[in-house]
Order: C-alpha cells, then structure tokens, then sequence
C-alpha cells in the first residue's frame, strides 16, 4: 500500500556536528539525536512497516547500474535498498545515524550471506559526514531528505554530500509532493498500513499511522503506532512514536541545489520517470537527479551570467 507520508530513517539530525563517522562493528555510538532515538526504539520492527516501501527499488537499480559502483546511500536504515543494489552487483556504502537500525542491518547481512555486491555501514550526520572517497552516484531515498528541518541544514547536507562525488557525479533524491487539501485540512485519518509477524515471536503487529501538518516551519508530525495481536487478535501491548519532518514544494528545489554546487538534470513526477509538473496530486512523488558541477565552472557560470546583465 503506497501513503504519501511514509517517513523512514533519519540520517540528518545528528548532534555531533564533527563529521566522526564510526564503522558499527566494535565502534562506540555517536551522540544519539531525538530522530534517530525514536527509530532506535522500533528498529525491530521498521521493516514489517514502513520499510517495506518498494515502489523506487527499479528506479535506483536502474540509475546505479548507470552509475557503476560503489553507490552512497544516505538514509541506508536497515538496508531497505541497499541489498536489493547488492543483488545485482552493485557495491553501497550507506550512512545513518541510528545505531539500532544499522545493528540491524548487520544482522541482516550476516542471513543473507554473500551478495553479488557489498554493503557497507557507517553510522554518521549526513550534514557533516568524512568518508575520504567518492561516488559517481549518491542516493538520499525515502523521505530522508526531509529530516533536514532548517534550509541551513539542507545546505550541509547538500555540501557534504557534493564533497565525497565525483567530478560530475550525480545526486538523486526522493520525497512526497506537499499535499495541498492535507495541508489546508491540517491533518490525516488514522489508517491501518501493516500487519507482520512480530520480530520476538509473540503474535502479530498492527501498524497504522496518522499525520499533521503546520504550516509554520513547513512541518509534518507522522504519528506511527504499532499494536500487538494474540492468536485470538486481543491487543496485548502498543506504542506509538512521532516523527518530525519538513516538507519541500518543487519549486524550492532548483535554487537550493544550484546554490550548493549541482546541476538538475532531470525531475521526474514519479519512478516511471514521467514529468514533474508541480501539480502532482497526493500520493505524488517528486524525484530529482542533479549533477554536481566543479567550482571553476560554477565561477564561469557567474561571470556569464554576470557579463549578460551588464550587456542588457
């Protein structure tokens, strides 16, 4: 089931503005942030919901087999996209900053066992983050761009991010379409999404998820709640967690990545690679594939820009 609103791991709100980056076997955990506390506590249980999300798996194998490997994934959660791309041969070297979930992808790792690429794991803000390589592609999939709250913070992020391509490596980022009748109306229904076998063998989980919008700060509050079921379907526990983002219109977009050193090569209204108009109804998507660009080109760039004026 597809919901315009499904939020997923956080990869932004460190609070080690460093960039110390910890590989997560034998490391010690970074600073934990609010965000990635609140997934620390329902890693178990991300991917019966929302990780199950498929809907951009083709997309991103498409473009990274374009691109070669490796691939970086910022927001690499429990490793979701990351070993569908290592089953078809492509080397990821993920960030996020939730320790639990990354534990979590280890696990994963060590069932799945050898893969025809590999995935990596490094806990680290994707605002500030060293890795001392680069990619020719950097994926920020599933919302995970939207956890960056402040545009200050979208600006490090975008600068870290640009730091570790390739002369014109690539960047591509996905998140919903803000929703203009929810956001006038202020608010979602509560709605089952899931239901999955629990991970500790004690029945079944229930997901289900509402959400609010404030228009101040471009906010969005997803409400998540998981509700386990006995063999007779009696409720024997619940929580419920918060998740705070910050919703983006197309028309941000463009000068954002302009203003920190990239090129949009393509925005696309969906993973079937149709036109982003600006008028995409919810649950639309808006993907973007930018370019990075070298700073004597973007100096040049301003110079010409510069001598146009003055010639008009």
């Amino acid at each position: 089931m597809r919901r315009w609103h499904r939020l997923r791991s956080p990869a932004a709100n460190a609070t080690n503005d460093e960039g110390g980056c910890k590989r997560i076997a034998g490391a010690s955990p970074c600073p934990t942030p609010t965000a990635a506390g609140q997934y620390d506590l329902i890693a178990e249980l991300y991917d019966g919901y929302p990780g199950n999300y498929l809907d951009d798996v083709v997309f991103f194998a498409e473009e990274a087999k374009r691109a070669g490997s490796p691939v970086l994934e910022v927001g690499v959660g429990t490793g979701r996209l990351a070993f569908c791309l290592a089953g078809i041969g492509i080397d990821v070297v993920g960030i996020d900053s939730s320790a639990e979930m990354l534990r979590v992808l280890e696990r994963k790792r060590r069932q799945v066992g050898d893969l025809p690429g590999r995935v990596e794991a490094v806990q680290a803000d994707m605002r500030s983050f060293k890795l001392d390589r680069r990619f020719p592609l950097a994926i920020v999939a599933f919302r995970t761009f939207l956890y960056l709250l402040t545009k200050a913070d979208q600006r490090k992020a975008l600068g870290a991010i640009g730091r570790h391509l390739q002369p014109e490596g690539r960047l591509i980022m996905s998140f919903f379409v803000p929703p203009k009748e929810l956001i006038e109306r202020g608010r979602t229904e509560p709605q089952e999404m899931a239901r999955f076998a629990s991970p500790g063998g004690d029945g079944e989980v229930v997901a289900s998820d509402w959400a609010e919008f404030r228009a101040r700060g471009q906010r969005v509050i997803s409400h998540i709640a998981y509700e386990w079921r006995d063999a007779d379907g009696e409720k024997t526990r619940r929580i419920e967690r918060e998740l705070v983002a910050r919703y983006v219109y197309p028309e941000e977009v463009p000068p954002l990545l302009e203003g920190c050193g990239y090129r949009v090569v393509a925005a696309y209204g969906g993973f079937d690679r149709t036109e982003l108009t600006g008028q995409e109804q919810a649950p639309g998507e808006q993907v973007w594939v930018a370019e990075r660009v070298d700073g004597d080109a973007n100096r040049r760039a301003a110079e010409n820009a510069g001598r146009a004026r003055r010639g008009r």
